[in-house]
Parts: structure tokens; sequence; C-alpha cells
């Protein structure tokens, strides 16, 4: 059975971004740096190393740096169909953590799409010239994250979803993604932000500065691996069906 055509707008994506064919990724390194708010905390200054094996596993390793001292580090990642958020001595894991954490995960793989068919499932549907509909078979349900493209470039430029916060009620969520540059075999945007719906303005602002293809990734995976069995109690991991 043939794939179904992707939605113009996605199709004209990967016109642009790759003419001679898509390259295979297997695994990404992203040195980013930026700042984040949690509110009612001012801006504080961050670095992120993001580790990504595209569509499967993402690890964010963040830290706060001021002067000569780590003051802060946090820990964000789905890994084997599990998130978790680290945050200080809090880690929060869980269903809710899991579909929150996916969502980073599935954005980031935009910008490899030969990690799109490492994604069980997956599925376009479209809206209209510059917006279509991202569709992920996700436990019991389907994710519905809505994808806009910039009119004028054809790169992605928003993803949108409800998702986790924390335990709770979803919220919705974006990412505003710009000044897309090619990196070795990868085109990504080197300019995000990232909004909750329920606070006044954004909480992150990141610049993407390094993107390595190829990388060991296994470390930070293990180490990802072990936080979220620890805080989970040493439950048995469950199979992901993202």
């Amino acid at each position: 059975m043939s794939t179904p055509a992707p939605p113009r707008p996605v199709a004209r994506y990967l016109e642009i971004a790759y003419p001679d064919g898509l390259p295979e990724v297997d695994t990404v390194v992203m040195q980013c740096s930026g700042r984040f708010r949690r509110r009612p905390l001012p801006w504080i200054p961050m670095r992120d190393t993001i580790s990504l094996r595209p569509g499967v596993d993402r690890v964010s390793d963040m830290t706060v740096v001021l002067g000569p001292l780590t003051v802060m580090e946090v820990l964000d990642a789905y890994v084997d169909g599990h998130g978790i958020t680290r945050f200080l001595r809090t880690a929060d894991v869980g269903d809710e953590i899991d579909q929150g954490s996916l969502h980073p995960m599935l954005c980031e793989a935009l910008m490899f799409p030969s990690s799109w068919s490492r994604i069980a499932g997956l599925e376009w549907e479209p809206i209209d010239d510059r917006t279509a509909r991202l569709l992920v078979p996700f436990r019991d349900g389907t994710e519905i994250a809505t994808v806009g493209f910039d009119r004028a470039t054809g790169f992605p430029s928003t993803y949108e979803v409800p998702r986790f916060k924390a335990k709770g009620a979803k919220v919705d969520w974006r990412i505003d993604m710009a000044d897309w540059r090619p990196f070795g075999p990868a085109t990504v945007p080197t300019r995000i932000v990232v909004t909750w719906a329920d606070e006044p303005g954004p909480w992150l602002r990141m610049r993407i500065e390094q993107v390595t293809t190829g990388e060991d990734i296994e470390e930070p995976l293990a180490r990802a691996r072990a936080a979220i069995a620890a805080a989970r109690g040493d439950r048995p991991s469950q199979t992901s069906v993202a």
C-alpha cells in the first residue's frame, strides 16, 4: 500500500528544505542557550544540551550557571515512552508527564523528517495552504497537534497542542520556530519561543547554536532512564506506542 501524499504545506517544506531527498539522521545533539521563567521568579539565563533519537527519545539537560557556579540543573526527558521533569529536588513522573514530555520530542522530530517513519501511526491531515494536523497514536487515544508553516519560507513556524503542564488539566501549549538554517545534513530553527496559554507571556526563549548528528547519546539516555525508574519507584517500564 502506498503512503498517502502529505498535505501541501508539509510537501512544500520537504521540497524546500531537502530537495535532494531526506538525509537519514539517527542521533542528534543540539547545544542551546537562552532564558526561562517560572513565575513569580524573574527570567533565568540557561544553557541546554538536547540529545535526541529523533521520533523516539529526547533528553534535555538544562543548566543555570552564575559565574563559576552551576546553581541549578533541570532534566526534562522522554525515553522509552515515559517522561520526567526534574527541577531542583522535585521529580514529576506519571501519565500526565508522559503525555506532556511526548510533545517536545514530536515538535523536534519535525526538524528531522526521516524520523517520521519511526513514529508508529503518524499521519498528516490538511487544514489549509499553510497549516496541517499531526496525528500520533498514544496510549488509548490520539494526540493531535496543529503545525503552522511560514507562508514566505515554507518552514514550520508553529506547533500547538493541548498538553499537561503538570498533573491536572491540559493547557494549550505553543512553540514558535524561526530563522531556520542548515547544520550539516539537517536544517533546524535557530530561534525557539515556548508559551503556555495560562501565562501572560513566553516561559522560554532559546537559540539553537550548534547541531551535530551521529553522536553517541547512550550516556544521557541511560541517565534519564535511571532517573525515571527511580522517580516511578522502579515500576516496570511500559512499551511506548508513540
